[in-house]
């Protein structure tokens, strides 16, 4: 890493996250923008919160077509705050193939900026 590169780290907001991670596990890694693995970087709870969207845009072929009551009401307390919401989003994943970085594009923007900038 250069001085420069070093430099512009600093003055990322991915810094603080390279910053605990490294107290943490004394390990010092920069993955670079647009790496999935800079996931890694969110806090847990936006980390599971993008798990449980991606989960239900796999399923949207086969849970958009769910009209039980008993059944809606148990994946909304499975996937809360991703089912239905995130089956109004299918059409941008065919197939049920999730792309992270645009899940992260179109529904978590913060996050987006964090991993691609």
């Amino acid at each position: 890493m250069t001085l420069e590169e070093a430099r512009e780290l600093l003055k990322s907001p991915i810094w603080p996250k390279v910053r605990d991670n490294f107290l943490a596990t004394g390990e010092f890694t920069v993955h670079p923008a647009g790496d999935p693995r800079r996931l890694e970087y969110l806090d847990e709870d936006v980390r599971e919160e993008v798990e449980r969207w991606k989960t239900v845009l796999e399923h949207a072929d086969e849970w958009k077509l769910v009209l039980d009551g008993a059944k809606v009401r148990e994946l909304r307390a499975a996937y809360p705050g991703a089912y239905p919401e995130a089956l109004r989003y299918a059409a941008y994943f065919p197939g049920g193939k999730v792309d992270v970085i645009k899940l992260l594009k179109l529904k978590f923007p913060e996050a987006y900026r964090l991993c691609c900038s």
